[in-house]
């Protein structure tokens, strides 16, 4: 075997330099699309671009036929993509090279599909191998040139060509790109699950001093172990009225200062201690117990009158009062963080009107739209009786 010339493997290593788009667009995207069924999907959108940008730059012995790196990005989007991304990026991929045409077309479907199904392979297998992570990006490197057998699916002559001039350029070039461009997207990887871990295991909120639903959760299983008596059943949550008008009036500052006041005034008002969290809507959570869920009244009354009596303090001059509404639900397991966790989720989750209003609607389908007419009185007389009030009212505000 025999390394292509210098010229040749000047234009191999210029079209890895967009390998860097695969890193940039898995920085820049996975962090805004944390969620959601559109991310993976998204992310293989931009593997299949660079996908695209490498076969415009090809190494071409033979009309038709593309030897490129076209491979790398296929393997990392198997790698760190999951099943979702690889799928759209093999798609869009393959339906690239089918366009381009060419007595190369089943080889380079071929080694697309051989390419992918590794890197899947690997991200399915790697937590199972003996090695650290710059092992296992060498393992992918190594395992990623399978993809050159589908050189055997192309005619005899292009084969020879290819196993004897450039399949050792191919094979080395995967071995150094691969795991580097790997070692970077599992450092992004990596950042991004610590970031995640690190918000949720954060205990307080920095401004208004509340635990996260996920502190909280944690805190109502050792006030649920504590006594008997705190047996928790049960959460309170109360949503502040006046939170969309004093965020629009005196913005997100003034929102957090409403909620921190709130939370030392409940707090004043429970004689156990017991935690106080904010869920992602900005809801105060107050967990309950069994006795105090059975009749809320008197905590709902002292909860109110805490908020309302007195008026907080915006901008050292300005008194604005407070107003609160509650709403309850039950606990499954409160012993357990992650059940209750899940419990107010579901709680916070938006509901659709659409079934209720399909109820109302059918409920109302066979009533009489109008009451029955009087006696000698005829529909047409009857509407316009009620238009000539109407218009009397009308002028009468007017005149006022």
């Amino acid at each position: 075997m025999a390394l292509v010339d210098a010229t040749v493997l000047l234009d191999f290593v210029s079209s890895l330099a967009v390998l860097g788009l695969l890193v940039l667009s898995f920085s820049a995207v996975a962090p805004a699309l944390r969620s959601g069924w559109y991310v993976a999907p998204g992310l293989g959108v931009f593997f299949a671009l660079v996908v695209g940008l490498q076969m415009s730059m090809p190494l071409s012995p033979a009309g038709g036929v593309i030897v490129d790196m076209r491979n790398v990005p296929i393997a990392l989007a198997g790698a760190f993509l999951g099943l979702r991304g690889l799928i759209t990026c093999l798609c869009l991929a393959i339906a690239m090279r089918i366009a381009i045409g060419g007595v190369g077309v089943p080889a380079g479907v071929l080694g697309m599909l051989l390419a992918g199904s590794v890197g899947y392979g690997w991200a399915v297998l790697k937590d199972r191998l003996p090695l650290r992570d710059s092992g296992k990006l060498i393992v992918l490197g190594m395992a990623m040139n399978l993809h050159m057998l589908s050189a055997f699916a192309a005619p005899a002559e292009i084969m020879r060509w290819y196993f004897v001039e450039a399949a050792s350029t191919v094979f080395l070039l995967n071995l150094i790109c691969v795991p580097s461009a790997g070692w970077l997207l599992l450092r992004e990887q990596n950042l991004l699950a610590r970031t995640a871990v690190l918000s949720a295991s954060a205990k307080l909120d920095p401004v208004t001093r509340l635990l996260s639903v996920n502190a909280f959760s944690q805190e109502v299983s050792h006030f649920h172990a504590s006594d008997r008596d705190r047996s928790v059943a049960g959460i309170l949550a109360v949503t502040m009225k006046s939170a969309r008008w004093l965020k629009r009036s005196w913005g997100d500052d003034a929102v957090e200062q409403a909620l921190g006041v709130l939370r030392l005034r409940i707090g004043a008002v429970l004689p156990d201690q017991r935690p106080l969290g904010l869920d992602h809507t900005q809801r105060i959570l107050i967990p309950v117990t069994a006795t105090e869920l059975s009749d809320l009244r008197p905590l709902r009354n002292a909860v109110r009158r805490s908020a309302s009596d007195t008026p907080i303090t915006i901008d050292n001059s300005i008194q604005v009062p407070l107003a609160v509404m509650m709403e309850s639900y039950a606990l499954h397991q409160p012993d357990r963080p992650d059940e209750t966790t899940r419990d107010i989720q579901r709680a916070t989750a938006p509901r659709s009107a659409a079934g209720p209003a399909k109820r109302n609607r059918s409920r109302h389908q066979n009533r009489p739209a109008d009451a029955s007419m009087p006696k000698g009185l005829c529909k047409t007389t009857y509407h316009r009786l009620f238009d000539e009030t109407d218009a009397h009212m009308r002028r009468a505000l007017r005149r006022t």
